[in-house]
């Protein structure tokens, strides 16, 4: 049986010296790594249908280009939260539209211990810093009427823009 392996080990030898040498390092073995990334919006996302589930937040207010994007009837599930993401864990700055009558320290604990709960469990991550603003003050009327009052002008300028073209 040596004789076999002995035989097989020149019959190898002979059939690589005729093939160049490759100069430099030794062959490595590559490792491979499996990886979840989450991108920002998708974190932004999360937090924004958490925070419109707690009691006291009217709303998320975004900044000009969700105004924008609004004013074509276009929904931005992301606007008021800005998150930054580094390996696993998470910052995350929120503006929000405040019911009159409600405590903002109430709202940021349930804001905190929700969204902390809602991102480990979806994503994993750990939220190591929220930063809450709250950038108005709304009782739940007023809030409902200016919400139908932009509704309706988005869809009289829809009509009026659809008119222009006939």
């Amino acid at each position: 049986m040596t004789s076999e392996i002995k035989k097989n080990a020149e019959e190898v030898k002979e059939a690589l010296k005729d093939l160049p040498e490759v100069p430099g390092e030794e062959a490595k073995e590559v490792e491979h790594k499996d990886s979840l990334i989450f991108n920002n919006s998708v974190v932004e996302k999360i937090v924004s249908l958490a925070a419109r589930e707690i009691k006291g937040v009217l709303d998320l207010k975004g900044g000009f280009i969700s105004g924008i994007t609004e004013s074509f009837g276009a929904s931005n599930d992301t606007k008021g939260v800005d998150a930054t993401i580094n390996g696993k864990e998470v910052v995350l700055d929120v503006k929000i539209l405040l019911e009159f009558g409600q405590s903002a320290p109430r709202i940021f604990e349930e804001l905190k211990q929700y969204t902390e709960k809602q991102l480990k469990l979806m994503t994993g991550l750990d939220v190591v810093e929220l930063n809450m603003e709250v950038v108005d003050v709304l009782t739940r009327k007023d809030f409902e009427e200016k919400k139908q009052k932009s509704i309706s002008n988005q869809v009289g300028s829809n009509k009026q823009d659809y008119n222009r073209q006939w």
